[in-house]
Parts: C-alpha cells; sequence; structure tokens
C-alpha cells in the first residue's frame, strides 16, 4: 500500500520461490519466520476512497496498525536475542523496524546505514506523490520539513502521522539525522535536497562505489556511525541499476551492481553493532522473469550466512 506501483507485497514469496527453486535452506531459520498477515485494500473502490481521504499519506490508517504490529515484533524479537532478518514488501515499513529497535533498545543510540535509490525523508507536508515508502524517514526523524511545505495536510492524517512517529520513542525521534548514512540514492527531490544539504548527510553514491570498491564503501559507513552503539542496515533492491533491477517499482539508472550490492551488505553486517537488517521493494508483478527475486536471493544467501557466521563466532568466543 505505501508504493506507487502494486505489487511489492508478492516480493516475499517471490524470493521464497526463487529459493525453493535453488534449495536454499536458508530461508528455513532455526528460529522460525515470523510473520504479519497482509492488510490488503478489499476493493477497487475502497482503494479509491481512502487514497482521497489521505492524499497526502495514502492508506496511512492501515499503515499505522502495520506499524505498531511490526515495531512490536522487531522489539520482541531482540529482546529475545535474536537477529531479525527483515522481508518487507513497500519501504514503508522500515519506520516500524528502526521503531522497534528503539523500543527494544530505548537508551542505546541507533545509526542507519541506507542503500536505496531514494531518500524516503519525505513527509505528508512535503510528498508530491502520497506515497508512504517515500516517507519512512520523515517517520524515525519524526522531521516533517515544513520549511518545504507544500500540502495542507488534513486532520485526521496528520493526526495518524503523529502516531506513526510516536512508535518507538513516545516523547521524540526514533533516529537522529547526524545517525544516517546514505548509499547509492540518486533520485531525490528539492524538499529531499534541503535536509540532505541543511544536514550535510552523507551520500556515498554508485560512481564512488566503483572508484573505491564495497568493502571501502562499507568501511566509510562504519566510520561516519563510529559513536553509535547499533546499526540498522536497510537495503531497497532499487539500489541497483535499473539494468538488473527491473522487478522493483522505481527502478532508476545509475545504482550499483548486483556483486557490489552482496560484498556490501556482507561487509556491513560482520560488524558486531549491526543487530537487524532488511531486504524490501521486490516486485515480481513488473518482473515476470522472476530475475529480481534471483538476483536478491544471491545477496540475502550472502547476508545470512554472513551473520550466522558472525554470531557463532560470537558464541564460540564467549
Amino acid at each position: 500500500m505505501g508504493a506507487g506501483t502494486r505489487g511489492a507485497s508478492m516480493g516475499i514469496n517471490a524470493l521464497k520461490t526463487a529459493a525453493l527453486q535453488k534449495q536454499a535452506a536458508r530461508m528455513h531459520s532455526e528460529n522460525g519466520i515470523l510473520s504479519m498477515d497482509s492488510r490488503r485494500v478489499q476493493t477497487e473502490n475502497s482503494a479509491l476512497f481512502r487514497a482521497q481521504k489521505h492524499k497526502h499519506a495514502k492508506y496511512i490508517d492501515s499503515a499505522y496498525k502495520v506499524f505498531a504490529r511490526a515495531t512490536d515484533l522487531v522489539a520482541e524479537s531482540l529482546q529475545n536475542g535474536l537477529f531479525p532478518v527483515i522481508l518487507g514488501g513497500d519501504h514503508s515499513t522500515a519506520a516500524s523496524t528502526i521503531a522497534g529497535i528503539k523500543k527494544a533498545f530505548p537508551d542505546r543510540r541507533i545509526g542507519v546505514v541506507w542503500i536505496d535509490a531514494h531518500a524516503d525523508i519525505h513527509s505528508p507536508f512535503t510528498s508530491p506523490s502520497g506515497n508512504m515508502h517515500g516517507m519512512p524517514l520523515g517517520v524515525a526523524l519524526a522531521n516533517d520539513n515544513l520549511a518545504k511545505q507544500i500540502n495542507d495536510v488534513e486532520p485526521e492524517t496528520a493526526e495518524l502521522w503523529r502516531m506513526c512517529q510516536a512508535l518507538g520513542l513516545p516523547d521524540g525521534p526514533n533516529l537522529d539525522v547526524n545517525d544516517l548514512v546514505y548509499v547509492a540514492v540518486r533520485d531525490t527531490e528539492e524538499a529531499e535536497d534541503h535536509l540532505i544539504e541543511t544536514h550535510n548527510i552523507l551520500n556515498l553514491t554508485a560512481e564512488q562505489m566503483r572508484e573505491i570498491g564495497p568493502v571501502a564503501v562499507a568501511q566509510r559507513c562504519l566510520e561516519k556511525l563510529a559513536e553509535v552503539d547499533l546499526i540498522y542496515v536497510s537495503f531497497d533492491v532499487d539500489s541497483m541499476d535499473s539494468a538488473v533491477s527491473m522487478g522493483t517499482g522505481t527502478p532508476v539508472t545509475g545504482g550499483i551492481s548486483v556483486e557490489e550490492a552482496r560484498i556490501l551488505n556482507e561487509t556491513l553486517v560482520q560488524d558486531p553493532r549491526v543487530c537487524c537488517w532488511e531486504i524490501c521493494e521486490i516486485n515480481p508483478v513488473i518482473d515476470t522473469l522472476n530475475s529480481m527475486a534471483e538476483n536478491s536471493l544471491g545477496i540475502f544467501q550472502g547476508v545470512v550466512d554472513a551473520i550466522a557466521t558472525r554470531l557463532e563466532n560470537t558464541s564460540k568466543a564467549a
């Protein structure tokens, strides 16, 4: 519901199908898979009505319910000593992942590595589309960016937006803007550019990836976040170049390669502060060959293996 193009809700099943075809055992977690039922729009008429009702934050009424459940699910997993690997639909749910980490560890300083073609830092006050997958960092940062306001937001929508921002830490933002790092962001809008420039948010581009390599880019991310206690890595598949990332709702040219994405994510999750990893925006509806899921599966397997190795080594050392 958070994306402009329907189909991301089926991305998880597409990933599982690719795994079964390749007999990828890692898709069957030793700790089990905890899942939520998708909240689906019942009819096209109701979809149209609800999109118009919250036109500057479409379906935020249902999104809030999903966010609240996902926040609790992530928090409970972390409190039980697990490492959450999140298979998301559209990227809006990342707001609840960050909220869940903060709910589990309210006194810890959280850093975020956001690997994406888009900045996703809009609010209902600035979004030209009203699509919630462009707002998860606006939620996490509790930043409405009113200096670049273009929309008069309906009171009910604004109240739901405040409720989304209050998940995790009810009295403050779940993330400090100084603890955010972008990788491969290249398709932004004026309101987002304003925040990026005002707060000097680090963006390590695909061009820099070519120049210094994915391991060095990962190291720069970790150096930028040297003072944080915990790190969350969020991987949107549209961070990869549109030549290989066709099965996603918002492909953008000039992105990173599949191999660069794999090495980057594997390197990041080896840092002991990384407590959660997320992959999202696989859309099989617009990818009939399922190549997006197959490419993503290789990255997923590499990351999960790297996490497992790290946790096993930590356990042995203890």
